[in-house]
């Protein structure tokens, strides 16, 4: 949904923390991101669905009052850029 916080790869930073600025619809292909430093950036995605296995959406972000949380399982979200970042 817009307004969500996502993680997005990235070459130099691995992981960045990006705000997706219009809704996601079933069937889109492209997310419309801005970034912590405030730049826009489109983000291709492959479409999600009842007929595709793989999730092509990228990671949710945790909300901030879990940010630097020493135990691991308080975080709402674990995978990859969550514990990179908690």
């Amino acid at each position: 949904p817009q307004g969500a916080r996502v993680w997005i790869p990235d070459h130099v930073e691995v992981w960045r923390a990006a705000e997706i600025t219009r809704g996601y619809r079933e069937g889109d292909t492209v997310l419309q991101l801005r970034l912590e430093d405030g730049s826009v950036r489109l983000e291709l995605c492959s479409p999600v669905g009842p007929s595709h296995a793989l999730q092509a959406l990228p990671p949710l972000c945790n909300p901030d009052c879990l940010l630097g949380a020493n135990d691991l399982v308080a975080l709402s979200h674990l995978h990859e850029p969550a514990v990179l970042h908690s």
